[in-house]
């Protein structure tokens, strides 16, 4: 929930839905092995025209089905329809498999250096800090705040994104090891 993610109200139930862009598409597939006893039917390519940029874009989507689960689940990573970092996210947030697909989602390895980030820019500075707090107390990572543009994002300095990468390289699919990639 803390990337892509995204619990959709569906009548009076919640369904999860994914879209990632064609790159991804090996991603998409891992997800919906992982969710495929919730969906109705299998992943499908999406087209959309992005006016200003006068280019058509794909992508691959899947919903599930509406499930009580994903209820809890919004109630806690949504407040009046928008996504927010719970509270107790030090609660949430302890297994590696999270972690990588939070990076996975959105993470990235900066080009000029081994220094990492998390696209955290929805999130207010203070949930990004709890999400700080919660790296360092959960996985002993030390990150911090950095600005980017007119929002913040979350950076792992090189002295930290070595061990990063090591607690989450094993459940990063083949096809996105790239955001992990570090250089000698």
């Amino acid at each position: 929930m803390l990337g892509d993610g995204h619990l959709e109200q569906n009548g009076k139930g919640v369904r999860l839905k994914v879209d990632h862009g064609m790159a991804q598409k090996e991603y998409v597939l891992w997800k919906y092995e992982v969710f495929k006893n919730l969906v109705p039917s299998k992943p499908r390519v999406i087209t959309s025209f992005h006016k200003k940029e006068n280019k058509e874009y794909r992508r691959l989507h899947f919903s599930t089905c509406s499930n009580g689960i994903f209820q809890e689940w919004r109630d806690m990573f949504y407040k009046n329809r928008i996504k927010i970092v719970p509270d107790n996210i030090q609660e949430i947030l302890i297994e590696p498999l999270s972690l990588a697909v939070w990076v996975m989602d959105d993470g990235y390895k900066r080009n000029d250096c081994n220094a990492l980030r998390l696209n955290t820019d929805i999130f207010s500075y203070q949930e990004q800090q709890m999400l700080v707090d919660c790296l360092k107390m959960n996985f002993g990572i030390v990150a911090a705040i950095h600005k980017k543009g007119k929002t913040f994002n979350i950076y792992i300095p090189e002295r930290s994104s070595q061990k990063f990468c090591e607690i989450i390289k094993p459940y990063i699919l083949d096809s996105l090891l790239y955001k992990v990639s570090l250089t000698p």
